[in-house]
């Protein structure tokens, strides 16, 4: 197995995961990192194990993380939407791939994406996401008492209305959003190896997450899904995931389950060997 690099038009960085080399139009799969993160990170092993089983795999950054142009940690769920469509139709006009045989793998944030990116590219063929969430809303308030909520709401949306106004907002680090114990030990203990993680993002992606409702789009995505959960997760709660899969319109759809995991277990050892087991068979039968 090879990789390249290539940089896109419009600045988006991506890495190629090549299968062994066949004489016909491979299928593919583009795989989607979650909230702030890099390619290079956690993806690696999944796209690998996927070209190893013959498909061209293509990780990718956002506009704003990692090797991507763009202003830096600007988060707008619907601007990487509009990343990953643009990595879709990329990988399509690939004279190597089989633009009929496209499949979409998204991990948390990206899991949830890739409803979005479906409904607006219908041409993809099959859909894996994991670790996802339905509504935002839930994910940021869900432990606030509705006086809480109500306070912080309104904290966010003065200060959407001075940025407006003003231009101006506050920057902080990604553990002052992503704030739960499971992310915070996580970018903490990573961001010396890979200080393109080590940025600041608008506080305002609190705003942008909290209207965030990933369940609409699933709604009307009808490609066959895998939806994968993690039975111990505290950041996007397992029920979140469910929520997920219940809105999927799709006929051809399934729910696994991987009892015992957290949230970042599901990357590495006997979580990511059941886990992607599960995942090449979906593929294989769907892709």
């Amino acid at each position: 197995m090879t990789t390249t690099t290539h940089q896109l038009d419009n600045g988006i960085s991506l890495t190629v995961y090549h299968p062994a080399p066949c004489d016909t139009p491979q299928p593919a799969v583009v795989l989607c990192h979650g909230f702030c993160g890099i390619q290079g990170l956690l993806l690696p092993a999944f796209a690998q194990a996927f070209a190893q089983a013959g498909y061209l795999s293509v990780t990718f950054d956002y506009h704003g993380f990692g090797a991507s142009e763009g202003e830096r940690g600007r988060l707008v769920p619907a601007l990487q939407i509009d990343d990953i469509v643009s990595v879709l139709q990329w990988v399509s006009a690939r004279p190597e791939v089989d633009e009929s045989r496209i499949g979409l793998w998204g991990t948390s944030l990206g899991g949830a994406h890739v409803f979005g990116a479906a409904r607006l590219y219908p041409q993809v063929k099959c859909i894996i996401s994991q670790l996802a969430f339905a509504d935002g809303e839930a994910i940021v308030t869900g432990a606030m008492t509705d006086e809480e909520k109500r306070g912080f709401v309104e904290s966010l949306d003065k200060m959407a209305q001075k940025k407006a106004a003003t231009g101006k907002e506050m920057f902080v680090s990604i553990t002052r959003v992503l704030n739960d114990e499971e992310s915070r030990a996580f970018f903490d203990s990573h961001k010396a190896d890979w200080p393109a993680m080590d940025i600041k993002i608008p506080f305002l992606t609190v705003r942008e997450t909290l209207l965030y409702k990933p369940q609409e789009n699933a709604r009307q995505v009808t490609c066959p899904t895998l939806i994968v959960v993690a039975g111990e997760d505290t950041v996007n709660p397992p029920a979140q995931g469910e929520a997920l899969f219940q809105a999927v319109g799709a006929a051809n759809k399934r729910l696994y389950r991987e009892e015992g995991a957290r949230h970042y277990d599901v990357y590495r050892g006997t979580h990511f060997e059941a886990v992607i087991a599960q995942q090449l068979v979906w593929f294989a039968d769907n892709l």
